[in-house]
């Protein structure tokens, strides 16, 4: 063989070997998004609604399996219910009748606590001191890799042992199969709930012969609102069942997110105004007094003179009984009322119905948690078009209500195209992950950021006026255009630029598609006069 000829096979070879492991990558990375791909989010968003309106067992859980099945690839599918004790085969795919037998584990407190130390999904060797030997070398024969379990709280419900097609370590799936977690974990929460009902009921009812006893509070009413989804309106609804059920003839209950929260006022028969002036005495209220503490107006101003003038406006108000009473965990709460009948056995019944309230909130805002998946934008993390129009009207519905500006800003990226043409859409999906990253550190606690779709974002600015939106403009653009954006497989950074348009609510649109369009057309004008360039709106002569 001549020199020439064993060169071209030596490039013959390397020739072969590239396209090996350009297979080999191609094939990764699509294993790696194929979870994203093949998501139907109609599916996703029936698995809610599924679980919120009805939230049959049965039901949610052949939801979830049918997910795993389809979009995620699942071969093999063990799912353990605990019950009595024990981890019970409950659903199995993907296994003959043989290899399904014998799967009960005893549920040692070792092996509770390990399955609840997180919901994600995690591979199979975690589990393995906690674990019969000759039962975990029975999952690994099955080609079982990766197990999520099933729990709320304290609530060990089952696990679920899968093995996918899929690359189970891309994190994007691990957080969609944790999502389904969530999902059938909240269904099982919400029946377990159900079945303390009778329990609770015996100890708060009153038999319709004893009309010297207390008026008990409607269970039934209370568990109507297991299925509650919205956490932000849970207090209020809250408040409106023990109302009626208590029978106070006048109550407000003043309550806030957390210590750096503004209070917010529920009242019966009280002004909403109450609240105005008294926010510090309440905070100071909530410092000073244990949960549970009763008192009452008169007690206020002689042992707390700090709170006399809050204690005045109660007893003006006509409100005789005071107490501190928070409904979840974080959330602080002042409880005052008229009626009811005697405020020591009032107090009582809250206490023991106490820990059901936290119970609800924190299913609503798990709820809230796991519609936020459907919400967010898989690439950059930020929220997707659909939250953002969402959020949109309900913002301009809050600016119109309270006479405010509201800012919107649509930009996009300059010449993106180029950079995918020049080093592939991988480089240009990295610029975008490392946006999402600056837009997440430049706004507002109260500004909304979300990707409208490709390589264009919207920033939503609550009581923001043309200057404000301006200055901000300018910013974002100045420290686009400083960052080196760094991209796998090249060396050298990467620079990038931005071209925005903004509109004012109420200046240039009086609803969402107005301002949509106003922003739009600025940033039409930006791209044509140059590029790299942050322009407001501006109505036409005589408009």
């Amino acid at each position: 063989m001549t020199i020439e000829q064993s060169f071209i096979v030596v490039l013959a070879f390397l020739a072969i070997l590239l396209a090996l492991l350009l297979v080999q990558r191609i094939t990764g990375e699509s294993r790696r998004t194929a979870a994203l791909r093949r998501l139907d989010m109609e599916d996703f968003d029936q698995l809610l609604r599924t679980n919120a309106r009805q939230g049959v067992i049965s039901n949610v859980g052949s939801r979830v399996s049918n997910l795993l099945k389809g979009t995620f690839g699942c071969s093999r599918i063990l799912f353990l219910r605990k019950k009595r004790g024990q981890l019970r085969l409950n659903y199995s795919h993907g296994l003959d009748q043989s290899d399904a037998s014998g799967f009960r584990l005893p549920a040692s407190s070792e092996l509770d606590e390990k399955l609840r130390e997180e919901y994600m999904l995690r591979n199979l060797s975690q589990l393995k001191p906690s674990l019969p030997s000759d039962y975990y070398e029975r999952l690994v024969q099955l080609g079982i890799d990766s197990f999520f379990p099933i729990f709320w709280r304290d609530n060990l419900y089952g696990v679920y042992f899968i093995c996918s097609t899929l690359e189970t370590r891309e994190r994007s799936f691990r957080t969609l199969v944790a999502s389904l977690g969530q999902v059938l974990s909240a269904a099982y929460h919400v029946k377990w709930h159900e079945s303390r009902h009778d329990e609770l009921r015996k100890k708060l009812d009153v038999a319709s012969d004893k009309p010297d006893q207390p008026r008990s509070v409607d269970l039934d009413s209370l568990m109507g609102l297991i299925r509650h989804r919205k956490a932000g309106t849970m207090v209020s609804r809250i408040f409106e069942v023990l109302t009626v059920d208590v029978g106070w003839t006048r109550a407000a209950f003043f309550h806030r997110l957390n210590s750096q929260s503004q209070w917010e006022l529920d009242t019966h028969e009280i002004s909403p105004t109450f609240l105005s002036g008294h926010a510090d005495e309440l905070s100071f209220m909530v410092g000073q007094l244990s949960d549970i503490h009763l008192t009452g107006p008169a007690e206020l101003k002689t042992e707390h003179g700090q709170m006399a003038a809050l204690a005045t406006a109660l007893e003006e108000s006509g409100l005789e009984h005071v107490m501190v009473y928070s409904v979840s965990s974080g959330r602080d709460g002042v409880l005052a009322w008229s009626g009811g009948g005697d405020p020591v056995d009032v107090s009582g019944r809250l206490e023991t119905l106490r820990s059901h309230l936290h119970d609800l909130i924190d299913n609503a805002e798990s709820f809230e948690r796991i519609e936020g998946l459907s919400y967010t934008d898989n690439l950059t993390g930020l929220a997707n078009q659909r939250y953002f129009l969402k959020r949109l009207d309900e913002e301009i519905s809050r600016a119109e209500r309270y006479g405010r500006h509201l800012a919107f800003i649509l930009f996009d990226l300059d010449e993106l195209k180029a950079t995918n043409d020049t080093y592939g859409h991988l480089a240009g999906d990295d610029i975008l992950r490392q946006l999402g990253e600056i837009l997440r550190n430049s706004i507002r606690s109260i500004d909304v950021v979300a990707r409208y779709g490709g390589d264009e974002f919207c920033v939503i600015m609550p009581e923001a006026d043309q200057e404000t939106c301006r200055r901000f403009m300018r910013r974002l653009q100045a420290t686009i255009a400083g960052t080196d954006f760094q991209i796998e497989h090249i060396d050298e950074p990467i620079k990038c630029t931005v071209s925005l348009g903004g509109s004012i609510f109420p200046d240039h649109g009086k609803d969402s598609r107005g301002l949509i369009h106003a922003a739009d057309m600025a940033l039409l004008r930006a791209k044509e006069s140059g590029r790299n360039r942050s322009l407001i709106f501006e109505l036409e002569p005589g408009v």
